[in-house]
């Protein structure tokens, strides 16, 4: 019975330290995913972001759903913009704090947001990720049971 428990220890030791992976990669050691999706559609609303080469940023929602215009509720600014050098270790996130807020949204009209502020943070030359999350409900009685986020991003060096 004791070389039994033996064995089965044995086996089962081996056997944790099999299955044990290391994902040391790019990836997953900058913390922060290397895909962009410039441009992305989450049910009737398609957000995309723009970045110009001389750092006009900007993000835009489209409702292209059937009713003629939506309403959405969301904080100070539809998105949240952030910044993550890719060469490099600084991080800007952005965030908001006033009350919440309606915008009216015009069937296949994009509704553009700048990312105001930019030019303060003084980026040196290096590669970044720009990056914009829509961050909004459906319903103003049931902001967190409809609450949306669609995340869009773009890689652009910076000279």
């Amino acid at each position: 019975m004791r070389r039994l428990f033996i064995v089965v220890s044995i086996i089962l030791i081996f056997g944790l330290f099999g299955c044990v992976t290391n994902n040391n990669n790019e990836e997953n050691v900058s913390g922060k995913s290397k895909i962009t999706n410039e441009s992305k559609q989450v049910d009737d609303f398609k957000v995309s972001i723009s970045v110009e080469k001389d750092l006009n940023v900007y993000a835009t929602i489209t409702y292209i759903g059937e009713a003629a215009e939506k309403d959405i509720y969301h904080g100070g600014s539809i998105f949240f913009f952030n910044v993550y050098q890719q060469d490099g270790d600084f991080e800007y996130f952005g965030a908001m704090n006033q009350p919440l807020l309606t915008t009216t949204l015009i069937r296949n009209e994009p509704h553009r947001v700048k990312f105001k502020g930019i030019e303060k943070i003084k980026l040196k030359t290096g590669t970044y990720e720009f990056e914009a999350i829509a961050d909004f409900s459906l319903d103003s009685d049931d902001v967190l049971g409809t609450k949306i986020e669609i995340p869009v991003s773009k890689i652009e060096e910076v000279k």
